[in-house]
């Protein structure tokens, strides 16, 4: 019996004590509540866990993208000194940007410029073709932004009857096309790139390449025009080489908010609806070359 007794009076204690040590906690809460709030504690902690918080701040997503000329639609002049964005990773940024609830600014820069105004601060993201490589500075959404699929266009009475036989042969494409570049590295060719995809299309017509490679909207479009007769499309397509949209390097928020954003882009087949809108505008470029309404 005694060895039983302490066993019945300890939950007494417990159960008077309990009140106070709740109010005591509750207390202690109250005025860590109050001494954050006077300290903006809270507001600080969510705005660092904010996708592109830095941009919030400044009021503008800042972007790199790859510039591209832009050419002047009336007769005689296309001023290739003069940038603009590429329209592709353009649009892209913009909707990037939508998401956030930011304004878009574009940096105009190749890769490597890309990926050092990522480093230094300058641009906010960068959606310029970039692959995974190692970079305590910066940092990759692990989806890649690239789709579809390419197709190959040879001249039909042409000695290049498969891709196999683009051995050692020139590839016209566009500066940054991934499925020229993924051709090229799979089929040992070499890619003879050029600024635009315009000029692409027109090298390929004066026989600067054995092949013009490019998405399978471009070339199905092309292949509709009588001036086009004159080719065929190789069997088979190629898949778009993975490229990625990258952030600064410590802004995990950032990283996980672009990885959403590109997989929504998949799911919803966003991506095939921009690369559609590439391919018309493309068109109506050849026609205006075609029609002389600009100098190319």
């Amino acid at each position: 019996m005694a060895r039983n007794a302490p066993l019945a009076a300890s939950p007494v204690p417990r159960r008077l004590h309990w009140p106070a040590t709740a109010l005591a906690a509750a207390l202690t809460c109250l005025a860590l509540l109050a001494w954050a709030l006077k300290n903006d504690f809270p507001r600080n902690l969510l705005d660092n866990e904010r996708p592109f918080a830095a941009a919030a701040a400044r009021g503008v997503l800042i972007v790199a993208v790859p510039p591209r000329p832009a050419p002047t639609l009336y007769v005689g002049k296309v001023d290739r000194t003069v940038g603009a964005p590429d329209p592709f990773a353009a649009a892209l940024a913009s909707d990037l940007a939508r998401r956030v609830g930011l304004p878009v600014q574009y940096l105009l820069a190749e890769p490597a410029a890309a990926r050092a105004a990522l480093q230094s601060g300058k641009a906010d993201a960068a959606i310029a073709g970039l692959s995974f490589s190692p970079d305590a500075r910066v940092a990759f959404a692990p989806a890649s932004y690239t789709s579809g699929r390419g197709m190959a266009l040879v001249l039909n009475h042409g000695n290049v009857r498969a891709w196999r036989d683009l051995r050692g042969r020139a590839i016209c494409a566009s500066q940054g096309n991934p499925y020229a570049a993924r051709a090229a590295r799979e089929f040992h060719a070499s890619v003879h790139g050029f600024d635009r995809p315009l000029d692409a299309l027109l090298a390929f017509q004066a026989g600067d390449c054995a092949a013009l490679v490019d998405d399978e909207f471009v070339i199905e479009g092309l292949l509709k025009q009588a001036d086009w007769s004159y080719y065929r499309p190789l069997p088979g397509t190629i898949a778009a080489q993975a490229a990625f949209i990258a952030t600064r390097a410590g802004d995990a928020a950032s990283a996980v908010f672009v990885d959403n954003t590109v997989t929504q882009w998949r799911r919803s087949r966003w991506l095939a609806t921009v690369r559609k809108d590439q391919a018309i505008s493309l068109a109506f470029d050849m026609f205006n070359a075609e029609n002389d309404l600009y100098c190319h």
